[in-house]
């Protein structure tokens, strides 16, 4: 496991191994429970969309990595923390994986939120600030930011690709905006990271946090990352199991 904790009290974990795993928690050891329950969420999920693990042995979870003091971790706008094996080079073939990982993804939230009510997509829980289409709309936006982390020239390939203005962009119905937006960061990813595979860097335009750390594999990585903890959100609205045993086995 890669754990950090924020200065606000919020915990976030996830697999090295296993791109795209997430769990978040108020506590480290609520966080390590909910981390073994996401081992085995994410396994089911692997075989649900017909991925081979048959060389999967039982995994040994250990903690390889962890960091406290990011700032802001769990809010908008707020920072994620950098670790050494962010720092691994992204092949082809890892990049094509990833994108392959993001389709399940993609196809779970819209098989997710396919059948809400209108009303329901406006409802707003209590203790909570957003509805479900604030939060889809906010999973739109952190795909662009995550994909402008790799550059100017990230910026430039991505208004190419997408071919709108982003007003335009924000005017689409929902789902419209999802597909829109995810085809131009996919076609982005593509022309750029193999220009900066392996390298860390900076990035000051669009953040409160113009230090924070990146690198090609920490943007693929929160992409995953990001869509799974929202799905579990909506799940959360729609009063569903975040993991449901009888649906992942």
């Amino acid at each position: 496991m890669a754990i950090e904790r924020s200065n606000t009290g919020i915990w976030y974990g996830r697999f090295i191994d296993y791109l795209g795993t997430h769990a978040r928690a108020h506590s480290r050891l609520v966080l390590l429970d909910r981390l073994e329950q996401e081992l085995q969420y994410h396994l089911d999920w692997l075989r649900r969309h017909d991925e081979d693990i048959s060389e999967i042995t039982e995994p040994k979870i250990v903690i390889g990595e962890e960091l406290a003091g990011i700032r802001k971790l769990g809010e908008s706008g707020g920072e994620v923390a950098f670790f050494e094996f962010d720092r691994r080079k992204v092949t082809q073939l890892s990049l094509e994986r990833a994108i392959h990982l993001m389709s399940h993804s993609r196809r779970d939230l819209q098989e997710l939120i396919a059948d809400i009510r209108p009303q329901m997509m406006l409802m707003v829980p209590p203790h909570k600030k957003r509805n479900i289409l604030d939060i889809l709309s906010h999973v739109c936006n952190a795909e662009e930011f995550y994909v402008s982390r790799l550059g100017p020239d990230a910026d430039t390939a991505y208004r190419r690709n997408v071919g709108m203005t982003e007003s335009e962009i924000q005017e689409l119905p929902i789902i419209d905006r999802l597909s829109v937006v995810r085809i131009a960061c996919v076609e982005t990813l593509g022309e750029m990271i193999p220009l900066v595979s392996g390298k860390c860097f900076t990035r000051s335009e669009y953040t409160s946090y113009p230090d924070e750390l990146w690198s090609a594999h920490k943007v693929l990585r929160r992409l995953l990352e990001h869509e799974r903890e929202h799905f579990y959100n909506i799940r959360g609205y729609l009063g569903i199991p975040i993991r449901n045993p009888i649906e992942t086995s």
